[in-house]
């Protein structure tokens, strides 16, 4: 939500990065589905000024982006003290990924899991050299 709300923010270095294909975007329809109604809510929109069409629009560049993880999530347990985060890390672990980059402190504070790394925007920027 960050880089959609925040174009020139680190957050959107990252998404930047991936669209330069650097690295690869694994998004699960779960996580799409919780941007969208995020940026649907009327407060945020009202504070930033923005439209239903520009979040359908960014929405979609997110897919295009990356690889929307169709495959059935693997049950990695309760790892997360918020269980509505498990996706996330279901996701990272099925797609094989190295990093989580998050600005969630429910993530944040778990630092990994079984080797897929967890940071922020900031710190994956700075491990990438970028």
């Amino acid at each position: 939500m960050s880089a959609f709300l925040f174009r020139g923010s680190v957050p959107g270095r990252v998404i930047t990065l991936a669209e330069q294909n650097v690295y690869t975007l694994y998004l699960s329809p779960i996580l799409l589905e919780e941007v969208r109604r995020s940026l649907h809510h009327p407060r945020l929109k009202k504070a930033y000024g923005y439209t239903d069409a520009d979040v359908r629009a960014w929405c979609q560049t997110l897919k295009q982006i990356g690889k929307v993880w169709e495959k059935v999530l693997p049950d990695v347990g309760p790892v997360c003290r918020d269980p509505d985060d498990q996706h996330v890390i279901a996701c990272a672990h099925g797609a094989g990924a190295s990093w989580i980059v998050t600005g969630d402190h429910d993530l944040l504070d778990l630092e990994q899991y079984k080797g897929v790394r967890i940071v922020s925007a900031r710190k994956f920027l700075e491990e990438m050299g970028s």
